[in-house]
């Protein structure tokens, strides 16, 4: 994890360099995450969960109206999830599971207008933190646990971006975006019944950021 983290800091730097050419350009962004997770499970209920993304972007002119965008993103994700039994009195469940990512999108750009592009390209997600707070109410009884997940989760997302940009006087700059992953979050189910091995990263992100010249 340590070496991977740290090749990736190593190839942005010998990019940052390069950006001091006319074409290439060198940017940062920020914005939020309206983050859940697919699962199969019918029975719990899921919704959307709030977070944070920044990082850096490059954007490298490849040919006419086409360029490619690196970017290295810190992302927090996860879901919020409920659970209620009707036939028990006072018996309900709430989770919420937060998974923090370096995230490293390869983002190719078409632009269909001046400043205005579609854009696409897959993700690699290297897991820094995966954590869930649950409490849980059963009879009157309550009780309430936090506890890491980090060794239940495979530890790297594989998914692919979808979005629009735009960018004004080819200085400050805003997309959206959606992620879709294909790998699960998780290798193992049922810890303490809070997690699914079918678990899966999906995220509607809107960033807004700025390249220097």
């Amino acid at each position: 994890m340590k070496k991977s983290i740290l090749l990736i800091c190593i190839l942005f730097l010998g990019v940052t360099v390069m950006a001091q050419t006319e074409k290439i350009k060198l940017g940062v962004k920020a914005g939020l995450n309206l983050a859940n997770l697919t699962f199969d499970e019918s029975e719990l209920d899921s919704s959307s969960k709030t977070g944070f993304t920044a990082g850096l972007m490059v954007e490298i002119p490849v040919a006419k109206n086409f360029s490619i965008q690196p970017e290295l993103l810190y992302s927090q994700q996860g879901t919020k999830i409920s659970f209620s039994d009707q036939e028990v009195t006072n018996s309900n469940y709430k989770s919420k599971i937060d998974l923090n990512y370096l995230n490293i999108p390869v983002m190719l750009k078409y632009y269909v207008l001046k400043g205005l592009s579609l854009q696409a390209g897959p993700q690699i997600g290297i897991l820094l933190k995966a954590n869930n707070e649950y409490r849980d109410n059963f009879l009157g009884y309550e009780n309430y646990e936090n506890l890491d997940l980090k060794e239940y989760s495979t530890g790297i997302d594989t998914s692919v971006n979808l979005g629009l940009g735009y960018q004004i006087k080819d200085k400050f700059y805003t997309d959206l975006r959606y992620n879709i992953s294909y790998s699960n979050v998780f290798k193992e189910s049922d810890v303490n019944y809070v997690i699914n091995r079918d678990m899966k990263n999906r995220v509607f992100q809107i960033t807004i950021g700025y390249f220097f010249k």
